[in-house]
């Protein structure tokens, strides 16, 4: 799992609730993604829009050429640019976050899990750790970085990746 922690206990509870009170759209991304901007008149304004926003100004440079050419793609012969996934799914995502996979994986996960979490990661702090520590038998690795690390620390993250991959084959 990539800074996804998981949510159990009291905390799961209070999930369960503000899903249901509709509170958590004010304390998740949620809100900002169901009114989040889809069309751009071209890559450089795309570029300027995302590069000027704290946590896009973070990412490596790369990523955010290709989040852009990949995630904007270029939608007429003018140049202008569209969001390619659907933001009203990507805030049913947040809206639906699982209050249940913390007891579900109290009685053991499937497969051997593990977790590669950013040392300045927001949403760590507001879930913490222990149940994600329980679910992956403590095997948990951390890089610099936000939440978003992968795409501050593209490189990093795929060696972590692996080498988590080869830890988590030898234990499995």
């Amino acid at each position: 799992m990539l800074d996804s922690p998981v949510v159990a206990g009291w905390r799961s509870s209070i999930l369960r609730v503000s899903q249901w009170t509709g509170l958590d759209e004010r304390l998740s991304p949620a809100a900002a993604t169901r009114t989040r901007r889809t069309h751009w008149a071209s890559r450089e304004e795309a570029w300027r829009h995302f590069h000027s926003k704290p946590a896009f100004a973070r990412w490596d440079e790369r990523m955010l050429s290709d989040y852009i050419d990949f995630g904007i793609p270029q939608v007429a012969h003018d140049g202008s640019r569209s969001l390619a996934f659907d933001r009203r799914i990507e805030y049913q995502i947040y809206r639906t976050l699982p209050h249940t996979l913390g007891a579900r994986l109290a009685r053991g996960a499937p497969v051997p899990v593990g977790f590669i979490a950013g040392t300045r990661s927001k949403e760590i702090r507001q879930v913490g750790l222990s149940a994600t520590r329980r679910a992956t038998g403590g095997h948990v690795e951390w890089i610099e970085g936000s939440h978003l690390f992968p795409m501050e620390k593209p490189i990093e993250t795929a060696r972590a990746v692996q080498r988590m991959l080869r830890e988590l084959g030898e234990r499995g």
